[in-house]
Parts: structure tokens; sequence; C-alpha cells
């Protein structure tokens, strides 16, 4: 394994552990990621990220928990909010592009190393996934009974559908592209509206 650069440390060393847990996570895996990985990158000695945490799991725990508030806290508050579901459908889209715009490396995480969570903490990390899955469903289903939204549609395939695109966006996303996040996130939104309109 390649040993990481040190970082600087943030406001504190837990926070500098998290941010370089963040990158060996998303870059190696949790699973090929090592403590000593961690604490090579971080600049301590392996048994004095102990002091700070209580082990690679929890690290992962931590990360993923704050991941998935993040993108529900972005897209919550439009699922009651005013304008048509077709307007608040294209807002939750945007809102979730930016979200993975703030820390690519971040939502990797979320998106694709939730599984290695153990059987103690994986259950609330899919019954948070599936209350941010709700939140589309909950506009899809609006949008259904107004007519905007194809009447034939079956809800959970088509948001399993328009967040699967979205999941894969810190896989190619570049926050410092041509475009910037809203706007890749208004192109999307374009793009994926197309498969639920009536």
């Amino acid at each position: 394994m390649n040993e990481a650069k040190p970082v600087e440390v943030p406001s504190g060393p837990r926070d500098a552990i998290r941010d370089v847990a963040v990158r060996l996570f998303g870059k190696q895996g949790f699973s090929g990621t090592s403590m000593r990985d961690i604490a090579n990158a971080v600049g301590v000695l392996p048994g004095s990220l102990y002091a700070h945490i209580a082990s690679k799991e929890a690290l992962l725990v931590d990360i993923v928990s704050d991941g998935i508030h993040r993108f529900i806290a972005a897209v919550e508050p439009m699922v009651g909010a005013t304008g048509s579901p077709i307007e608040r459908l294209r807002a939750m889209i945007v809102a979730h592009v930016e979200v993975v715009a703030d820390n690519p490396e971040r939502s990797l995480v979320v998106f694709h190393q939730w599984r290695f969570l153990g059987p103690d903490n994986l259950p609330l990390a899919i019954e948070r996934r599936r209350e941010y899955e709700r939140c589309f469903i909950s506009v899809i289903e609006q949008g259904m009974a107004t007519g905007q939204f194809r009447a034939d549609l079956n809800r959970r395939i088509a948001v399993l559908s328009i967040l699967g695109a979205l999941n894969w966006t810190p896989e190619w996303l570049s926050p410092d592209g041509q475009l910037k996040p809203h706007e890749v996130g208004e192109l999307m939104a374009g793009t994926l509206l197309g498969g639920v309109l009536a």
C-alpha cells in the first residue's frame, strides 16, 4: 500500500482523521484502507488514532451518517414547498448535484462504501437512505396526482433510476469544471425528468 502524504491538521485531530479517511476510503475503498494508512497520512502513530476514534468502522459510520444527513437536509424542504412537483423535483436533482460537488470524495464514500458497515450500523444507514428515497417518491406521487407525471409510473423504480444516475456523479463531476454544479444539475434534471413527465 502506498503511504499517503501527511496533511495539514484542520480544527482538531478528529477532523484531520476524518478528512484523511474520506480521501482514503474514496480512493482505496474501506476494506483497502488500514488504520496504519490513515495514521501515516495524518502523521501520527497508529495507536494514537484510538485516542480520537473508536475504530475504522466508527469513522465510516461518522462519514456516512454525516453525508446522508447533508443530502436529506438539502432536499427535504422541497417535499412540502410551494411550486409544481416538476419544479421541485428539478430543484431536488440540482440540490443533490450541489451536495456532491461540495465534496465528491465524501459522496463516493456515502454512495459506495456504506455496504461495509457491520450489522449494528448497517440497518440505520439503510433506513436513512430509504428516507432520502421517500423524499423523491413523495414529490413523484404529487406529480402523478396532478397529472404532471405519467400515471403509469412505478414510483420506486422511477426514483431509483434518478438516484442511480445522480449517485455516480462523484465519479466524474469536477467542481472546477467549465460548468458550475447547479448548471450540471440543471442539465441532468432536463435529461432525467424526460422519463417521468406526462
